[in-house]
This record gives C-alpha cells, sequence and structure tokens, in this order.
C-alpha cells in the first residue's frame, strides 16, 4: 500500500512535473516531499539534519514503491556537503520556518541549483500555521512559524534574482521558480 500524496503536496508536484534527473529536497522531515519527488520519477537526495527524524523517514519510506530513488543524508542545510550546480531541481516542504536562519538556507539551495534549475518551496499560510500549532498543542509540545512565503520570495528575489510564481493552498503556500 502507498503512502498518499497530500493535496497541497500534489499541486506543489504538478507545478514542477515529472522529471528523470536529480533533486534535492531540504529539511526533509517525514520524507512527504522527497516520496512525492520520486513517485514523479526524480533520483531524489533528502536531507535531514535531525539523525532521529532522518531515520524515521528512511523507516517510513521503507517497504514504500519508491524506496530505491530516495538516497537519505544526515547533513545541516546552512551548510550542504554539495558541489555548486549539483542538482536540477531543489525543494524545501514546509522547513524553511524551522531553520535557524532561513536566508543561509537559501543561498545553500540556489548554490547547488544548477542554471536554469527549478526550485519549488513550500510555507505554512496563516491556516497551516493554526492547524500545525493546534497539532502540536494536543501532543503537549509547541509549534511556530514566524516566516510566510513571502519572505521567501522577497529574499529569491533581491539576493538571488529569482522570480516565479506563488500559488496558494489551503494549508501551505507554494513557490516555484526557475535559477
Amino acid at each position: 500500500m502507498a503512502i498518499d500524496i497530500e493535496s497541497d503536496l500534489k499541486r506543489a508536484l504538478d507545478l514542477l512535473g515529472e522529471g528523470h534527473v536529480f533533486a534535492l529536497d531540504v529539511g526533509t522531515g517525514r520524507a512527504r516531499m522527497a516520496y512525492a519527488l520520486a513517485r514523479y520519477g526524480y533520483d531524489v537526495v533528502s536531507l535531514e539534519y535531525n539523525i532521529d527524524t532522518l531515520k524515521k523517514a528512511k523507516e517510513i519510506i521503507s517497504n514504500e514503491d519508491a524506496e530505491s530513488k530516495i538516497l537519505f543524508v544526515h547533513g545541516d542545510a546552512h551548510k550542504m556537503p554539495f558541489i555548486d550546480e549539483s542538482f536540477e531541481v531543489v525543494t524545501s516542504y514546509n522547513a524553511m520556518h524551522h531553520m535557524k536562519d532561513y536566508k543561509v538556507v537559501i543561498d545553500e539551495m540556489v548554490r547547488v541549483l544548477k542554471k536554469d534549475g527549478k526550485i519549488l518551496i513550500t510555507e505554512l499560510n496563516d491556516s497551516g500555521k493554526k492547524r500545525v500549532a493546534e497539532a502540536h498543542r494536543q501532543r503537549g509540545s509547541h509549534h511556530e512559524a514566524k516566516i510566510d512565503i513571502y519572505d521567501v520570495v522577497n529574499y529569491l528575489k533581491d539576493e538571488h534574482n529569482i522570480v516565479g510564481e506563488i500559488s496558494k493552498g489551503e494549508f501551505i503556500d507554494i513557490f516555484y521558480g526557475v535559477k
């Protein structure tokens, strides 16, 4: 039985389209984006800093049809262990607000993205922030997201001259652009 691809995530992947190139998923968390990319034909490097989260992601994906297309890498998104222009596609799914300095992470994402490569970043919108915060509250933990997709988009435009489109979803907003 395959993992379901959430509707907001499917919408994000439809912007990229199917691909048979290398993609990097930054701050992979539970590997939702990595799994979806693999299902769309990409060979995926799934980067995560928290080793326990990475192990859990690998466990979730084990026995899935796309498992062989995902390489799990323990690493820091603020200083990625990849050479310049390594990937045709770079993504991040609702992870920027977890980063110590999301601007440094974006700089790294752009550095490892090939010229004319595609970048796709999603971030929780106000409805998503409320939903996630409530889920954390019910579990006795705390979740706070202080940035939104416009922080990401403005930084990409101002610092890297990357522009693209924003697609608003029920719980996440999606940015899609080309380097």
